[in-house]
């Protein structure tokens, strides 16, 4: 038995592929989140010993709080050579709102590793008087710096970034789009904490779409939490549908699942 100052026997994470998604399975979400963060930080090694910079896009919510603390604990990472993205924002909100995804990436990862605007690629929701020049301005940035690294959740309607049900394609003809968010999606917002109650949730935002993350050829996705359990279900053991964003992972070679054993638990 373990005493005082001795350490709990760590499990060895169950592993097994979907179609070409790799799935790890953790113990717990902390487990989840170190596991992930070791995964990204060799990539980005790799990819800057290649090219001598990389490029990330990184998800904003709270399943990735110990992933990225995993990435600020690091000591072995440059990251004077690396340049940030994220994957959505909701139309009409400053960046200094509590529920701005900017504000999450600049509070958890920005700031604590020193990268600062010049290294920073970062979409400007607030901007709602042409968001389609938004769009396309965003998507020049990610055609002039492709992507090396995605940094992923799944949301509780499975989506990916915000491609919810109703505005996934999976063949979308553009990098970046303004879309409607479901009630699904916005119910989320509220579990998350970012707002009150759903009228507070905005309607609208601007998000990457599929074809614009799956460009990268390492995607990390963490997902953890029981409320996760439905989508972890159906973008494993579903078909491979919009109806289901996630699902499109299990055609990605480069990807790999990071799931604690509450967003596994309906998976056998």
């Amino acid at each position: 038995m373990s005493g005082p100052g001795q350490d709990l026997p760590v499990k060895t994470p169950a592993r097994f592929t979907v179609d070409s998604l790799q799935v790890i399975v953790h113990e717990d979400r902390a487990q989840a989140g170190r596991a992930a963060a070791i995964e990204v930080g060799r990539a980005i090694r790799r990819r800057q010993d290649e090219a001598g910079r990389v490029n990330i896009i990184f998800a904003a919510a709270p399943s990735q709080d110990a992933f990225l603390a995993g990435l600020v604990a690091a000591k072995d990472l440059d990251w004077s050579r690396v340049f940030g993205f994220h994957m959505d924002e909701y139309l009409g909100l400053q960046a200094d709102h509590r529920a701005s995804f900017r504000r999450y990436l600049q509070e958890h990862l920005f700031r604590l590793v020193g990268l600062d605007e010049s290294r920073l690629r970062l979409i400007a929701g607030e901007r709602t008087d042409r968001p389609l020049r938004t769009c396309l301005e965003y998507e020049q940035v990610l055609l002039d710096e492709p992507t090396d690294i995605v940094c992923a959740g799944i949301g509780e309607n499975g989506h990916l970034a915000f491609n919810d049900p109703p505005v996934a394609d999976f063949l979308d003809p553009v990098l970046v789009k303004a879309v409607r968010l479901d009630a699904a999606c916005r119910t989320q917002q509220v579990h998350d904490g970012g707002f009150r109650q759903i009228e507070d949730v905005p309607t609208h935002a601007l998000t990457l779409t599929i074809p614009a993350l799956l460009r990268a050829p390492v995607l990390s996705v963490v997902v953890t939490g029981p409320r996760k359990a439905d989508a972890v279900l159906n973008t494993l053991r579903g078909p491979i549908a919009e109806t289901c964003p996630a699902s499109i992972l299990r055609r990605h070679k480069g990807a790999t699942l990071h799931l604690d054993r509450e967003a596994a638990k309906l998976v056998s």
